[in-house]
């Protein structure tokens, strides 16, 4: 009885195993899986905390005469998608990062840099179309500047200008695959500047489209959410 009870103990925990490695095996062959990002102490990531590679899927860029034309999506060496780059988009660099851009739970692929002064392209995954989807910013294809992400609020940070006297970021959030503006949160370092500015303390929200002053204080705990964690993080006092 007890060598049953024993057989039978060792076969449960073999299926287990077997379910268990079969469910690894799933995960690893799946197409659409993130890879791991290591989030700051703050929560943030950026593009270059962004993997190169991915364990299924392997991006392929087709050269036009000035330009990238296509971005070609391979998964397990067979063609998944072939995605057109118009010539207007100037994809020039060659730099591919995987990432959850738009807080999904699928991955998307980011075309370039991503800085200041070259353009980059962002491919999502479009759960309504099943397919990769060019995203837009504000409406348009290409992306530039320097982007934060923030996976708990489901945002993204952009930095639109920096000086030596402030820095502009502006927050921004997913409609559909359009990352759209919403307020946009001005730093002015230098308190001789706040005439220049319009602003009337250091920490100041502006609204995107109405240029209103959501919140401004000189006192960085009276910021209420989201801006409370990352007005920390951004601070050069």
């Amino acid at each position: 009885m007890r060598r049953h009870r024993f057989y039978k103990q060792i076969i449960a925990l073999a299926a287990m195993a077997a379910f268990a490695a079969c469910n690894a095996t799933a995960q690893q062959g799946n197409p659409l899986a993130v890879p791991v990002v290591a989030l700051d102490e703050y929560g943030l990531f950026s593009i270059e905390n962004c993997p190169t590679t991915h364990d299924v899927l392997e991006v392929k860029l087709h050269d036009g005469e000035y330009y990238i034309d296509k971005v070609m999506i391979y998964a397990d060496g067979m063609l998944m998608q072939s995605v057109p780059i118009r010539e207007e988009d100037c994809i020039t660099r060659k730099v591919v990062h995987f990432l959850d851009a738009n807080f999904d739970g699928n991955v998307d692929i980011l075309i370039g840099p991503g800085c200041n002064r070259e353009y980059s392209t962002l491919i999502v995954w479009n759960n309504e179309e099943e397919c990769f989807t060019r995203a837009s910013n504000d409406g348009f294809t290409v992306f530039n500047g320097e982007f934060y992400y923030d996976h708990e609020r489901k945002a993204v940070y952009r930095m639109t200008s920096s000086s030596a006297f402030e820095t502009t970021y502006t927050m921004m959030v997913w409609q559909g695959t359009d990352l759209q503006s919403e307020k946009m949160f001005l730093q002015v370092f230098d308190p001789s500047y706040y005439d220049s500015y319009h602003v009337s303390h250091r920490y100041t929200v502006r609204n995107y489209y109405s240029g209103d002053d959501a919140i401004s204080t000189d006192d960085p705990s009276l910021i209420s959410e989201p801006w409370d964690k990352w007005v920390i993080i951004f601070s050069r006092e």
